[in-house]
């Protein structure tokens, strides 16, 4: 039994349940361990409707109080499951029914969001006296903490992210629509291979002296990119298993000094937050509370998005999901511990003028914290 596998077991088993079942999920790529099947991720967390719950899965995951996992798939997944790590029965979809009457063992069952309905519907067909229970959660604990193969992959993807939007900055050109700069996006992780995006990417024009920047939304697809406009990018893409999320900002043109300065004051806010975490000590709801005060310190906490008293936070786990929890906000009391991985975002807004943010995925190490990205602090002006 791997280490993740021990690791799952234990939460597993304080929970009272006979077994755990997932579709095409985080949950079903952790258990499984598998970095190649394309599985449905939650763009917006568990606070937003389950996307999916009633479709028929095309893969389950199924693991019982013993902490041993059984794949149920159509023939087409099968070559994606190591059969070392787990059992893998291959059927059709339309077989899935009487498959699970055979694997299913127990009256509790916790399962996933993801085809939840089917779920429900499917074992009371099976067994009336079944209860099925939400484990959505249930490994959150667990998957917080990355172990040597996830931190690589993580940091393989901020890279990539990094060159990705570089390679789109060097290609902006003036007339561009905010739409063709997104397709630029799209297109660079076509070209290398990347399986998908973490979420719909955003390259927020904001184009000053113009209605279009009096409020931080909505954006416009079709405005094009003419001298005086802010570029917000807010990417991620998807690839082996694990989700990048990065923001930057630069301005088409010569940038007002307040606008300058102001990114400045912001990237040296997101520097100072990152060199005051103390593994072991700095709660997340301490996260945000530094970046206010360094902002305070360079005279621009009055354009921060969000101030001190708003709950709204500043960012979130990332790791198979883009949107991990918990959200980093002010009540958080979770500590921060080597091996997390989240991302800080925050943003200031300069009415008439633009909207900008600095999104950092930032991994907790043993003697405090670096971030995974690495895009030029001093790249604004293009």
């Amino acid at each position: 039994m791997t280490d993740r596998r021990k690791r799952c077991l234990e939460e597993f088993s304080k929970t009272g349940l006979d077994g755990l079942l997932f579709a095409e999920g985080a949950n079903f790529q952790y258990l499984s361990e598998c970095t190649s099947y394309f599985w449905q991720r939650e763009c917006m967390g568990l606070d937003a409707p389950a996307a999916g719950s009633h479709i028929i899965p095309e893969s389950v995951i199924y693991m019982d109080r013993y902490g041993n996992t059984t794949v149920l798939t159509i023939p087409r997944n099968k070559d994606h499951f190591d059969t070392t790590k787990n059992e893998v029965l291959v059927s059709y979809m339309d077989q899935f029914e009487d498959e699970l009457r055979h694997i299913v063992d127990g009256k509790r069952i916790g399962i996933g969001r993801n085809c939840e309905d089917w779920f429900i519907r499917t074992l009371k067909e099976l067994d009336p006296a079944i209860e099925t229970v939400s484990a959505e959660r249930i490994f959150e604990g667990v998957r917080r903490i990355k172990d040597e193969k996830e931190i690589a992959q993580m940091r393989r993807m901020a890279k990539f992210t990094d060159d990705a939007v570089m390679y789109v900055v060097k290609h902006m050109y003036e007339g561009m629509t905010m739409f063709e700069c997104e397709r630029g996006i799209v297109d660079y992780g076509l070209a290398h291979g990347i399986q998908d995006l973490s979420f719909p990417p955003t390259c927020g024009f904001k184009t000053r002296n113009t209605e279009n920047a009096q409020n931080i939304e909505p954006f416009e697809p079709e405005r094009k990119l003419v001298p005086g406009t802010m570029v917000a990018f807010d990417i991620g893409y998807m690839d082996q298993g694990y989700c990048s999320d990065w923001g930057r900002t630069v301005y088409w043109g010569k940038a007002p000094e307040l606008v300058k300065n102001g990114y400045a004051a912001l990237q040296a806010a997101q520097v100072y937050m990152i060199s005051q975490i103390k593994p072991g000590v700095t709660r997340y709801g301490d996260l945000y509370s530094y970046i206010c005060d360094k902002a305070e310190e360079l005279g621009y906490y009055q354009y921060l998005r969000f101030k001190r008293e708003d709950r709204g936070g500043n960012g979130h786990h990332i790791g198979t999901d883009v949107h991990e929890m918990p959200w980093l906000t002010s009540d958080q009391d979770l500590v921060l511990q080597p091996g997390m991985i989240f991302c800080s975002e925050p943003k200031m807004f300069f009415p008439n003028e633009g909207y900008m943010r600095v999104e950092d995925m930032i991994l907790v190490t043993e003697t405090g914290a670096e971030s995974l990205t690495a895009f030029p602090r001093d790249l604004f002006e293009i």
